[in-house]
């Protein structure tokens, strides 16, 4: 089953990745959560009408905007999950007995300080 996504008006789909390329995102995570997480993106993220890899260099998702920083979290939490680096996926809903925070409304005033 493939899994499939949009970024920029066109079609990705997450690649797994062998262990030899694994060992790249497993010492970029060493070294940075952030670094990681862009060679995951690296490693797994392709086009999915042509299967090329969307980037081609860490250097290539560090130039992105600012702006599409959380969308690139989330591929990357995609990444990670289809290459057995998390357990849950991030597209998973939330099963419905789930409880609020205590930020929900209705939950009561906060203490004061």
């Amino acid at each position: 089953m493939k899994h499939l996504t949009e970024l920029n008006g066109r079609t990705v789909e997450f690649a797994e990745f062998s262990i030899r390329n694994g060992r790249s995102v497993l010492d970029a995570f060493a070294r940075d959560p952030e670094e990681g997480a862009f060679t995951l993106l690296v490693a797994s993220l392709r086009y999915a009408d042509d299967g090329s890899p969307v980037f081609a260099s860490i250097d290539e998702v560090y130039d992105q905007p600012f702006r599409l920083r959380e969308r690139l979290g989330y591929l990357a939490s995609k990444c990670a999950f289809i290459n057995g680096l998390r357990n849950d996926d991030p597209d998973a809903k939330v099963a419905d007995d789930a409880q609020p925070n205590g930020h929900a409304e209705g939950q009561g005033e906060r203490p004061s300080l």
